[in-house]
């Protein structure tokens, strides 16, 4: 059957496209045209079943409706694998904000005790305690 060797590398396509970095305006152009031919196909169905029975013929399925399922698969493994994409993204963005304001807020901090510390009296100044070094003895 035509549909079973054009459905196995569809699949792995989706799943490999899917799960591509979503920063690049190559990525972003592709969503956006996979997103256009989705939205043609479900109106060329629509307008034309008979047009999507002659399809399922040619490729070996039953029905056009099958076949209309078949490309819905596709479809949602994409969006699914799409979507985890994304979230891995966003996450990890979100990590790295957490960490500069983690990171700004502890600097602040910083500067605000220092300068409290020099706020201070001279003579008020905790003195830390001098503890003597004291060496080992060479064992020879």
């Amino acid at each position: 059957m035509i549909i079973q060797i054009v459905l196995v590398p569809a699949l792995v396509l989706a799943v490999v496209l899917s799960l591509r970095s979503r920063a690049s305006l190559r990525g972003q152009a592709r969503r956006k045209i996979f997103a256009a031919v989705t939205v043609l196909a479900g109106a060329l169905a629509v307008l034309f079943p008979d047009l999507l029975q002659a399809l399922a013929d040619v490729t070996g399925v039953t029905r056009g409706t099958d076949l209309l399922l078949y490309a819905l698969a596709l479809v949602v493994v994409y969006l699914v694998g799409s979507t985890s994409a994304r979230f891995r993204e966003q996450e990890a963005r979100l990590v790295l904000l957490a960490r500069q304001v983690a990171l700004s807020e502890a600097a602040l901090r910083h500067v605000e005790a220092m300068a409290a510390a020099s706020e201070e009296p001279a003579d008020e100044l905790p003195v830390r305690s001098h503890h003597p070094v004291h060496q080992r003895a060479a064992h020879g």
